[in-house]
């Protein structure tokens, strides 16, 4: 039986139910242990109440999957984490895309991101990937964006005008228009400024140049879509 699962819902209900039943009849029958009786009932049926409401919204929004996760055993390949569908992923054409997201200018990029996605980004919807967050060199606009299998690569190419502060709103606009992972972000570049942006990050949102072996599975997570009209 699942945690998730509505037999269990049935159940607990049932349970809520037939308690509720016998407080009703045992009531005016405590005899001398009366007092007890209606207190301990009372309590029976509230506790059973909270358990079925509290079952019916993990069912909802999925909090604990498995009993596993309940337990804190979430295990080392995948981990529940609700994430909503990317505004992007319905005009994912190829594995490889220009981003121009919303408030690019502020950036003072070279020229907008290159974004390289896992192959398998459009046959897994219900995925979250990890980030690999590039800061390309001095290299011309031909320069190869860097790609890493099974994560989300970002190559950006800064200018003297750019700023780590200006960039810190980059995670927020890139989750809001692909499935990616909000923590564990590696964070490529030799320039001070790759340094700076990890710094200004939440603690163990990024790291700098940490192994590729060192990123986050992909997270498996129901879609919620956007509410319509919200801007992407």
């Amino acid at each position: 039986m699942t945690l998730t699962g509505v037999p269990l819902i049935l159940l607990t209900a049932s349970a809520t139910a037939a308690a509720g039943a016998a407080v009703g009849w045992v009531w005016p029958r405590g005899g001398r242990l009366q007092p007890f009786t209606r207190v301990a009932g009372v309590l029976v049926v509230e506790a059973l109440v909270v358990l079925t409401a509290g079952l019916v919204v993990n069912r909802h929004e999925q909090f604990y999957p498995s009993w596993q996760a309940l337990q804190g055993d979430t295990g080392t390949a995948t981990v529940a984490d609700r994430r909503h569908a990317g505004l992007l992923d319905d005009r994912v054409r190829s594995d490889r895309l220009t981003w121009r997201p919303q408030g690019l200018a502020a950036w003072r990029l070279a020229r907008p991101p290159t974004v390289t996605l896992p192959p398998d980004y459009r046959e897994r919807p219900g995925v979250a990937f990890p980030v690999v967050l590039a800061f390309a060199g001095p290299g011309g606009p031909g320069a190869p964006p860097r790609r890493t299998p099974e994560a989300v690569t970002v190559t950006i190419a800064p200018t003297a005008g750019t700023t780590a502060a200006a960039l810190s709103s980059l995670p927020d606009r890139l989750s809001h228009d692909l499935r990616v992972t909000t923590a564990g972000w590696d964070v490529v570049g030799r320039q001070p400024l790759a340094a700076a942006f990890v710094t200004g990050q939440p603690a163990g949102a990024a790291v700098l140049d940490q192994p590729v072996t060192a990123l986050p599975p992909a997270l498996t997570a129901p879609l919620r879509l956007p509410p319509a009209g919200t801007p992407s």
